[in-house]
């Protein structure tokens, strides 16, 4: 038995739009796929990334298993790019897929280039259809069902074009790339669309490129359209998260003022009370317990002291900050769900 006043989907959007909760949400807003869960569930990679049965087994099991209060579908990052005629490689049950082939491979194909359509390309029908069979599985306990989306910069740069190619477009071609982004904005826009639609209420919107840029150049090239991407996406009637890869320090206070968006979801380069400080009260943080060195290679006790340490910094949402890894040990998931119960009430936020 618990004392929570809130369901999970409640304390989540509360917390996306900085009003008061019950305690932290502890909520699964990037991939949640872990061999383990895929060992106690009987869905695995790669089918659980190709088929809409696999994905709703996976996720769900993130939730029932392991205690996180959200689902997520799905589990690469490779949608879209895979929609729009790339192809991917290297599926495996310890990794996500890899980009073999992009769609864009020349200037000419970026006026040839079309937005995907979800109902129709890619395995874009199958996320569809998992998300419509999660909706059933979630109203019980009123988890948050949370999916995916590039935005615009991200989209090109890892999904749809080969990063030699973009650099290259960038310095002798830049009208070129403002182009494509604009067709990449609308990307996001119909793809967000088709998952609210099946039932998603929060848009995870991936700027995981934004970190190989400058401040100067991603004020140009990235800042623009993301905030025209997130806020047709808000306006559709999702809360948006922006999430940030890599050491984005230079980035962070300006990436705040992202129009449309509700929450930054941080990533372990970039610590979290420096962070809270960049950013004052602009907009929600999530993270941003380290991936890597706690929750795959560190003990239980490291990952109750990285939760204690984020959420007293500031965090309204306690998650990793980026991805849990294929290893991810269940223990280690266990013990950021229960470290997130216990410290959960410390949030600045927590004053019902």
């Amino acid at each position: 038995m618990t004392d929570d006043k809130m369901t999970p989907k409640e304390r989540f959007h509360a917390a996306l739009k900085q009003e008061p909760v019950d305690r932290i949400p502890i909520t699964g807003i990037t991939q949640t796929g872990t061999v383990d869960l895929m060992d106690a569930c009987g869905a695995a990679w790669p089918e659980a990334n190709q088929k809409a049965e696999g994905m709703v087994t996976l996720a769900w099991a993130a939730h029932e298993i392991a205690g996180i209060e959200s689902v997520r579908v799905p589990f690469d990052v490779y949608i879209e790019g895979e929609a729009a005629g790339g192809e991917l490689y290297k599926w495996k049950k310890t990794n996500q897929p890899m980009m073999k082939k992009y769609a864009i491979q020349s200037k000419e194909d970026v006026d040839k280039y079309e937005p995907p359509d979800p109902k129709r390309d890619g395995r874009m029908p199958e996320v569809l259809k998992a998300i419509e069979m999660l909706v059933e599985k979630c109203k019980k306990e009123d988890l948050p069902i949370i999916s995916p989306v590039f935005a615009p910069f991200s989209l090109i740069s890892l999904s749809l074009v080969d990063m030699m190619n973009l650099m290259m477009w960038l310095k002798t071609d830049i009208d070129l790339y403002h182009k494509l982004a604009k067709k990449a904005v609308e990307t996001g826009v119909i793809y967000a669309e088709a998952l609210l639609d099946a039932g998603v209420d929060t848009i995870f919107y991936n700027g995981g490129a934004d970190g190989t840029v400058k401040l100067d150049d991603w004020l140009n090239i990235s800042q623009p359209y993301s905030s025209e991407g997130a806020t047709k996406i808000r306006e559709l009637g999702a809360y948006v998260v922006y999430h940030s890869c890599a050491d984005v320090k230079h980035l962070i206070a300006d990436m705040a003022d992202i129009k449309g968006i509700h929450c930054i979801s941080v990533s372990q380069e970039v610590d979290m009370k420096e962070t809270r400080e960049l950013v004052g009260e602009k907009v929600a943080l999530a993270g941003n317990v380290d991936p890597t060195y706690t929750l795959v290679k560190g003990t239980p006790e490291k990952v109750r002291e990285e939760v204690k340490y984020d959420i007293e910094s500031g965090t309204d949402v306690c998650c990793p900050g980026c991805g849990y890894g294929p290893n991810t040990p269940l223990e280690n998931m266990k013990a950021l769900v229960a470290a997130g119960h216990e410290f959960g009430k410390m949030a600045r936020l927590a004053k019902l």
